[in-house]
């Protein structure tokens, strides 16, 4: 197989969502991901639920792809194991509280040893150092201290956002950071060490929010299913009762000419109170009535026909379940189902599409401690080594 990161082994110490996210993405463009587990419990993630044949949606989601062994990295001959792992990777990704291997004494220092020109991306909340910085910090607490829950949800009340954001975000930085560490590694044959902070990520995908603060004094607040700084841009009822969304406030006059067309209102093109993009935000809930009221007249399918028709953008408001069966899914083949200790399991393939590479879907999501036995026969140890690493719990 042609993939990216042939050859690339990356030992991963994440649990939860940002952390293994990266390394999942990771293992899709074609690395080794050795993911490090506590003995007993493993990944937090795993006890989440059991929605898939009594395994973890969630782990399933963020860990295929993966090998599995366990270790306790707080005893020492748990520790002589991860280390001869680094030894043999090229990258190591941890996200625990920071400060959590340093008092296992794995200092970063320590792990360098072991493999010089290592990549050590380390994945927190608000980073490694710094004001924060030894707060534990899952997705909802970095949308809370963000004030991005503040942005989100109708004018009444406001509502955290469903996806885990912060947490993907992180993942996103980790696995665009680690890919050019390699590269620079490539380059220099310099190891790198980087400190992804969950807070600072998603801070920067917050838009012109900033913006409107910095130079307008003006908080985001929340609109709903509506746009901050375009209008109209949102849902609206059609008259079978399906949502609409559509995006005519991009400030173009040819665009809001043709969207008063398709809904049979020319009045508006002209009229003060609209003639920018800044006066419909000001009377949006007067403007905001008279298009409900054009598009509660006619059927949705009619709608998405008609700004198709004249080149205004449009989509259906589909419940969950309809995303799931939409055409591209079936298009791009983007559902694929691999072998796993439950069984086969549905799993999504990496969004980018290649002209010469291909992406790996092969490894389901490990039952903890599955390959352990596996690993350590390739580090030398012979059975009656591990057998007795298990009696003593340094192993599972």
């Amino acid at each position: 197989m042609n993939s990216a990161l042939d050859g690339i082994t990356v030992v991963d110490l994440t649990q939860g969502v940002a952390g293994p996210f990266c390394t999942r993405l990771l293992a899709q463009m074609g690395a080794r991901v050795i993911k490090v587990e506590r003995p007993g419990s493993g990944d937090l993630i795993r006890e989440w639920d059991t929605h898939v044949n009594g395994m973890c949606s969630g782990h399933v989601w963020v860990n295929p792809g993966k090998e599995s062994i366990a270790l306790d990295l707080s005893q020492p001959e748990g520790q002589d194991i991860l280390l001869q792992l680094v030894a043999r990777a090229d990258v190591l990704v941890e996200n625990f509280v920071p400060g959590t291997l340093e008092r296992w004494g794995l200092t970063p220092q320590r792990i360098r040893e072991a493999r010089p020109d290592l990549i050590l991306c380390r994945i927190s909340g608000f980073g490694q150092d710094g004001p924060y910085a030894e707060r534990s910090a899952l997705d909802l607490i970095i949308q809370g201290e963000t004030g991005l829950i503040t942005t989100n949800g109708t004018q009444d009340e406001p509502a955290k956002i469903s996806l885990s954001v912060a947490d993907l975000s992180g993942a996103m930085y980790a696995t665009t950071s680690i890919l050019q560490s390699l590269f620079h590694r490539e380059r220099t044959q310099q190891g790198q060490d980087i400190d992804l902070a969950l807070f600072d990520s998603v801070m920067t995908w917050t838009g012109y929010f900033p913006y409107m603060w910095w130079y307008q004094g003006q908080r985001p607040g929340r609109v709903g299913l509506h746009h901050h700084t375009m209008f109209p841009y949102g849902t609206y009822r059609a008259g079978d009762g399906k949502g609409v969304i559509v995006a005519a406030g991009a400030g173009s006059r040819d665009q809001w000419q043709r969207f008063c067309e398709a809904i049979d209102h020319l009045e508006l093109v002209d009229h003060p109170d609209y003639l920018t993009n800044g006066l419909r935000l000001a009377n949006r809930e007067a403007l905001s009535e008279i298009v409900q009221g054009a598009i509660g007249s006619r059927p949705q399918a009619y709608w998405l026909a008609r700004f198709h028709e004249v080149g205004i953008p449009s989509g259906a408001l589909n419940e969950f379940d309809e995303g799931l069966d939409h055409p591209r899914m079936h298009h791009r083949g983007m559902v694929r189902e691999v072998d796993s200790a439950v069984g086969k399991v549905k799993v999504l393939d990496y969004p980018p599409q290649f002209s010469s590479l291909e992406t790996v879907n092969e490894l389901g999501p490990p039952l903890l401690g599955e390959h352990t036995d596996a690993l350590l026969a390739e580090l030398g140890l012979e059975p009656g080594a591990v057998a007795k690493l298990r009696e003593s719990g340094i192993t599972a």
